[in-house]
C-alpha cells in the first residue's frame, strides 16, 4: 500500500521540481493576480446574477400581464357559463406556464376550479378579479388567483453561479501558471543572473560584464532588462573607474602623509594610534610602528616640565571634541636623549555621519625658532635700553630746543625791535639831515629788521607743529577756507582774489593745525596769482578709491615742476623775494602737518598758467 502510494507521489516529484524553480516573487505575483481575478469574477458574477434575476422578473411579470390579456376573458365566461369543464381546461393551460405554481377560481367563499399545488414560501401571488358585462353594467362574478413558485428563479440562478465560477476559476488558474512561467522565463532567471553577479562583483571582477541569456529579435527595441545589463555594465566601469581614482587618491594620501616633513598622527578616542607619519623617526628617534604598539610613548618622550600639562590634555581628548582646534609648543626628549622644541596643532576629526573620530595632530620641530626667538629677545632687551637711553636724550634736547625757542622768542626779538625802532626814530628826527642814499639804507635795515622777525615768527610756528598735540574732530573744511580767506582779505592788500569753495567739504582733523595749512595754501594762491588781471582761486576736493584729496587751486605765476622736489624744503624758494615775498617756511609747514595726519601732500604747476596743490588726511 506504501509502495503504491509512494510510486503515485513520484509521479508529481517533476512537477514539484518545476514549481519550485519560480521565485518568491513570482509566486507572489501569480497569488496577487489570482486574488484579484477572483475578486473581479466574483463582483462580475454577482453583477450578472443580479441582472439575470431582473430579467426572470421582468418575464413574470409579462407572464402575469399576458394572463390578464389572454386568458382571464376565456375565464370569465366559462365561469358565467357555470362551465366547470371549460374552466378546469383554461387554469390546467395557465399552471402549465413557466414557474406557475397554483392556479385558483373562485367566487366569494367557493371555488369553482384549482390547477397545481399550493405553497406558502418563496412565492408571489396576484388576483386577478374576474367581471362580466350584462345590459350595460360590469359585474363582478369571482378571482383568480395565481400563485408564483421562486424555487425555479433561485434554481437558475444557483446553477448559473457555479457555471460562472468554475469556468472563471479555470481561466484564472490558467492564466496564473501562464503567468508564472512567462514571469519565470523574462523575469525571474534573469533577475537571479543579476543576483549572481552583483554578489559575485569585486575588485578583481570589475573587468567582466553583465551578461544575460536571453534571445533576442533583430531590431527590437531595448526592454528594461537592456537598460539594467546596460545600467549594471555602466555601474561596473564607473566602479572600475572609481576604484583605479582611489587607489590613485590612496597612493597620493601616502605620497603625501608618509613624506610630509612634519610628525603627523591620528588620535583616536580610545587612545589608539591609527596613523602615524614616517617622519616621527626623525623628530623623536622611534618608528612609527613603535608609536602604534605603544600609544603611552607619546608621554614618554614629554619633557618633565611638560609632561604634566600636556599628558593631562591628551588624557581630556575626549572631552575637546567639540574644540576645533588647538595650538601649543613643548618640549621632548628623543631617543639619543636631545631635548626639542615642538610646535604642536591638532584638530578634530568627525566622519561623514558627523561622529567624533578623535583629533589629527601635526608636529614640527621648531627648535632653531626657539634659539632664535631666545637671541630676538636677548637683543630686544638690549633695544629697550638703548631706546631708553635715546629717549631720554631726546628729551633733553627738546628742553634744550624749548629753551633755543624761548631765546629766539625773547632774546632775538629785543635787540630786532631795536633795530627797527631806532631805525624810524632815526628817519622821523633826522631824516632832514639824510640824504636820498641815507634814507634807502634805513629803509633797507628796517625791511631786513622785519624779514628777520617773520622769519622767526615762521620758525617758531614750525617747530611748534612738531610739538602741538593734536586734537582731531570733524571739520567743515568749506567753511574754514571762506573765514581764512576774509581773515587774508582784511590783511593782506594783495589778497583781493575771488575764492571759489566747493560746498560740504568736511575732513577729520586738529582744527588750529588744518588752519595753518589752510592759511598758508591760501596766502601763496592770492601772493602768486596777484599779478594777473584776473585771479581765480578755487578750493575742492575729488575721490580717488577709497582717499579724498583735497587741493587749492589757481591762475597765478606757476613753477617749473623740474624743480617741484624744492616746493616743500624748509628756505627752499623758486621765485626772487622782490616779485613775491616769503620766508619759504610755509609750505615746509604744511608737509609737517599733513604728515601728522597721517596724509601726503603734492603739487602741480606750469610757469605762468598757475599751480594747484594737493593733500590728503590719512583714512
Amino acid at each position: 500500500m506504501r509502495s503504491e502510494i509512494g510510486s503515485r507521489l513520484g509521479l508529481f516529484s517533476p512537477i514539484r521540481k518545476w514549481l519550485g524553480e519560480f521565485s518568491p516573487l513570482g509566486w507572489r505575483l501569480v497569488t496577487a493576480t489570482v486574488a484579484f481575478s477572483t475578486l473581479v469574477a466574483i463582483l462580475s458574477t454577482a453583477v450578472q446574477l443580479y441582472f439575470d434575476y431582473r430579467s426572470d422578473l421582468v418575464d413574470i411579470e409579462s407572464t402575469l400581464e399576458q394572463v390578464n390579456k389572454s386568458n382571464l376573458p376565456t375565464i370569465a365566461n366559462a365561469l358565467w357559463a357555470t362551465n366547470r369543464n371549460e374552466l378546469q381546461i383554461a387554469i390546467n393551460g395557465l399552471a402549465r406556464l413557466p414557474d406557475v405554481r397554483y392556479v385558483e377560481v373562485r367566487d366569494n367563499d367557493k371555488i369553482w376550479a384549482v390547477a397545481g399545488s399550493p405553497k406558502s414560501h418563496n412565492t408571489q401571488s396576484r388576483d386577478y378579479p374576474i367581471s362580466r358585462i350584462h345590459r350595460g353594467e360590469s359585474l363582478a362574478i369571482g378571482v383568480m388567483k395565481v400563485v408564483i413558485d421562486m424555487d425555479g428563479v433561485y434554481q437558475r440562478l444557483w446553477n448559473k453561479l457555479w457555471v460562472i465560477l468554475i469556468s472563471n476559476g479555470v481561466k484564472t488558474f490558467l492564466v496564473a501558471g501562464f503567468m508564472l512561467s512567462l514571469f519565470h522565463f523574462l523575469v525571474t532567471r534573469h533577475l537571479r543572473e543579476i543576483a549572481y553577479y552583483a554578489s559575485h562583483l569585486d575588485t578583481d571582477t570589475l573587468g567582466s560584464a553583465l551578461t544575460l541569456h536571453r534571445s533576442r529579435r533583430p531590431n527590437a527595441k531595448p526592454d528594461e532588462f537592456d537598460l539594467v545589463q546596460t545600467g549594471f555594465n555602466g555601474m561596473q566601469k564607473n566602479l572600475a573607474i572609481s576604484m583605479n581614482s582611489l587607489r590613485e587618491s590612496e597612493e597620493r594620501y601616502r605620497t603625501v602623509a608618509d613624506f610630509n616633513y612634519d610628525w603627523e598622527y591620528w588620535l583616536a578616542p580610545d587612545g589608539n594610534l591609527p596613523y602615524v607619519s614616517p617622519s616621527c623617526e626623525r623628530l623623536t628617534g622611534y618608528t612609527a610602528e613603535e608609536f602604534q604598539q605603544n600609544p603611552g610613548l607619546l608621554k614618554s618622550i614629554l619633557h618633565p616640565d611638560d609632561r604634566e600639562w600636556v599628558s593631562g590634555y591628551l588624557e581630556r581628548i575626549e572631552l575637546i571634541n567639540e574644540k576645533p582646534s588647538r595650538e601649543f609648543d613643548f618640549r621632548i626628549i628623543k631617543r639619543d636623549g636631545t631635548v626639542r622644541w615642538i610646535a604642536h596643532v591638532d584638530q578634530a576629526v568627525y566622519a561623514h555621519s558627523g561622529g567624533y573620530r578623535g583629533r589629527r595632530a601635526s608636529n614640527r620641530d621648531i627648535t632653531e625658532r626657539k634659539q632664535a626667538e631666545a637671541e630676538v629677545r636677548k637683543l630686544n632687551t638690549e633695544l629697550e635700553k638703548r631706546v631708553n637711553d635715546r629717549t631720554a636724550q631726546l628729551l633733553a634736547v627738546n628742553e634744550e630746543l624749548e629753551a633755543f625757542s624761548y631765546s629766539v622768542s625773547h632774546d632775538l626779538r629785543t635787540p630786532l625791535r631795536s633795530i627797527d625802532g631806532f631805525s624810524q626814530a632815526l628817519a622821523e628826527d633826522y631824516g632832514e639831515r639824510l640824504d636820498e642814499v641815507g634814507h634807502d639804507y634805513l629803509s633797507r635795515v628796517r625791511r631786513s629788521a622785519q624779514r628777520m622777525g617773520l622769519l622767526i615768527d615762521d620758525l617758531l610756528r614750525l617747530a611748534r607743529v612738531s610739538r602741538t598735540d593734536m586734537k582731531l574732530i570733524h571739520i567743515d573744511i568749506s567753511a574754514l577756507a571762506q573765514e581764512v580767506m576774509a581773515d587774508l582779505h582784511r590783511h593782506r592788500g594783495y589778497c583781493e582774489s575771488p575764492l571759489s569753495v566747493q560746498a560740504s567739504l568736511a575732513a577729520k582733523g586738529d582744527p588750529a593745525l588744518l588752519r595753518i595749512v589752510m592759511e598758508n595754501l591760501l596766502d601763496n594762491a592770492c601772493k602768486y596769482s596777484s599779478k594777473i588781471a584776473q585771479p581765480r582761486i578755487e578750493v575742492g576736493s575729488v575721490v580717488e578709491g577709497d582717499r579724498t584729496i583735497y587741493f587749492v587751486r589757481d591762475n597765478g605765476a606757476g613753477f617749473d615742476m623740474a624743480f617741484v622736489g624744492k616746493l616743500f624744503g624748509a628756505f627752499q624758494r623758486l621765485h626772487r623775494t622782490e616779485d613775491f615775498p616769503g620766508t619759504g617756511v610755509g609750505l615746509a609747514t604744511v608737509k609737517r602737518i599733513v604728515h601728522r595726519h597721517g596724509g601726503e601732500v603734492w603739487a602741480e604747476g606750469h610757469p605762468g598758467k598757475g599751480a594747484i596743490f594737493k593733500f590728503t588726511l590719512g583714512n
